[in-house]
């Protein structure tokens, strides 16, 4: 607390919230007093694990950014795509082993949405392009006009390639090419699939199509 000690215009000693006011040789001065950094807090173990599990997301979002904008755009508004996709994989897709936490590949989406999505998709590799193909969807499939997020995930070197509007979802197969997918001899790749409704921007379900493993360094 200050008090002024000779009136409304007396000098005032003492301290004021972070001021301290004083006198030296008859002059009245104040300073400011030094900042305390508070001491970082452990985490506790249920901190540390959502910490360890927020970060790897993170990681395992960061070459697609742009394709979970798109596949989970409509999910949750008015969150962002991006940070729907972080809580949905976190939630779904990361598994514990001995107490380190680990992206199944298998388990992860890259969009979700209320379009019917891709039957019995599989994935090969060709001489440039990965193939894929999935079953013709049935009469009451619910697309419109819809067509392919293609995507493919080269784990090894943390690099993505996805298409847009590729193929129509009726034709049964598509392409994707890997002249941006960077690979070499033992790069694992990850491919999976969804329908888009080019005219409302719904999406499906993305499917896990398959795992490519490339034996040399040209396909």
């Amino acid at each position: 607390m200050a008090i002024i000690t000779e009136g409304v215009n007396g000098p005032v000693t003492g301290r004021l919230g972070n001021v301290v006011f004083y006198q030296v040789k008859g002059q009245n001065r104040a300073r400011s007093l030094p900042r305390v950094t508070r001491r970082k807090r452990k985490p506790s173990p249920e901190q540390a694990m959502q910490r360890a599990k927020f970060k790897l997301m993170q990681e395992w979002l960061k070459p697609m950014r742009g394709l979970v904008r798109i596949g989970f755009g409509h999910y949750a508004p008015p969150k962002t795509g991006h940070n729907v996709a972080m809580s949905y994989n976190m939630k779904h897709a990361i598994v514990e082993n001995n107490g380190q936490f680990s992206v199944d590949p298998e388990a992860f989406c890259f969009s979700a949405g209320p379009l019917t999505s891709p039957v019995n998709p599989r994935v090969s590799l060709g001489e440039d392009a990965l193939h894929f193909t999935w079953e013709k969807p049935g009469i009451d499939a619910r697309l419109g006009n819809a067509r392919t997020l293609l995507l493919a995930y080269n784990t090894t070197e943390s690099l993505a390639y996805y298409e847009v509007c590729g193929a129509g979802a009726h034709s049964c197969s598509g392409e994707l090419s890997l002249r941006f997918l960077g690979y070499r001899e033992g790069t694992v790749c990850h491919a999976y699939m969804a329908f888009m409704n080019v005219e409302t921007g719904e999406v499906s379900d993305s499917v896990y199509a398959g795992r490519i493993v490339f034996e040399n360094g040209s396909v």
